[in-house]
């Protein structure tokens, strides 16, 4: 069986890195498990909407998740998670950041949070809402709130048996330095934190793999 991600958000957020990173991790800790991670659309450099594709399981033959099968998306923007929750399966593992970011070329008046969030809730139960930019920005490291979405899918891959928490944040270590990398590993221990106190295991144990 194949556990299916999708990564969301606007370009600048770090979406591909904390791409990389799921996927180092996933190797790093485990041998048996073959990962494929595919950006299918993005302007990384200018601001517009990137997703990235993340499929890990012992026999993965194709890099893109077809449309209703993610099991899990993390989301650092709120109407990007909107946008693609068509590629969402039911009851699905949705983390969002609690950021909306205005599209540069939409004109007239954006979705409030809770419209955006009522949609995602429409396709799946399992929605959860997370201040990685306001916590990033209270760590003096706005670039850094990709690591508390690292966080929050470490949580669930270790209650799976696919990763080894301490083999990410080895990996995390060697992201930034002095300052920053403390800021990262803050941020990643927020997120780590704020899966174990919201997702109950009974949840994560019905994902595939």
């Amino acid at each position: 069986m194949v556990l299916n991600v999708v990564v969301v958000g606007v370009g600048g957020q770090g979406l591909l890195l904390l791409s990389r990173l799921i996927g180092e991790s996933v190797i790093a800790s485990n041998t048996d498990i073959n990962v494929s991670v595919a950006e299918t659309h993005g302007l990384s450099q200018r601001g517009g909407s990137v997703i990235v594709h993340i499929r890990m399981g012992k026999e993965v033959f194709a890099p893109l998740i077809p449309r209703g099968e993610a099991n899990i998306m993390l989301a650092l923007e709120m109407l990007e998670a909107a946008r693609y929750l068509d590629y969402l399966s039911r009851n699905a593992i949705v983390a969002v950041n609690d950021k909306v970011i205005r599209p540069i070329a939409l004109k007239g008046s954006l979705p409030s949070k809770e419209e955006l969030l009522s949609a995602l809730k429409s396709k799946s139960s399992n929605v959860y809402v997370i201040k990685a930019s306001e916590t990033a920005l209270a760590l003096n490291a706005p670039l850094s709130a990709n690591m508390a979405l690292l966080g929050f899918i470490g949580y669930i891959l270790e209650v799976k048996g696919i990763i080894d928490i301490n083999m990410v944040k080895e990996i995390i270590k060697g992201v930034g330095r002095g300052r920053v990398r403390e800021a990262n590993l803050k941020l990643f221990n927020y997120g780590y934190s704020a899966a174990r106190n919201l997702v109950r295991d009974d949840i994560i144990n019905k994902l595939p793999y």
